[in-house]
């Protein structure tokens, strides 16, 4: 771990895909980003690096767009996430059901 997410750290989880840092927020254009996940590098998803977005109305969103051919349903044991793979940009972005945040109870 590195001497900055380590001055950064307030708690951690460890996955199978990394380990999640809770951060200080910092202000984006999309909102607060105040999760941090260093992942394991996949040789299946060898795009730059991907992206996890809260959505208010999620139901709502779901019905848009997962019948869109780029959008795929990923079920977890205790949640699910939409995933967006465009092939045109080299990132992919995550859309989970309940967020990050409420499922580790962090409030913003």
């Amino acid at each position: 771990m590195s001497k900055e997410l380590t001055l950064l750290k307030r708690s951690t989880k460890e996955t199978p895909t990394g380990s999640l840092y809770q951060i200080e927020p910092l202000p984006t254009v999309a909102g607060n980003l105040q999760l941090l996940k260093i992942r394991i590098p996949d040789p299946t998803r060898t795009e730059l690096g991907d992206a996890d977005f809260t959505v208010a109305n999620f139901p709502g969103f779901e019905k848009k767009y997962l019948p869109l051919p780029q959008f795929k349903r990923m079920n977890k044991p205790d949640f699910y996430m939409i995933e967006l793979l465009d092939l045109k940009y080299d990132v992919r972005a995550y859309f989970s059901n309940p967020p990050l945040d409420k499922q580790l109870g962090i409030t913003s």
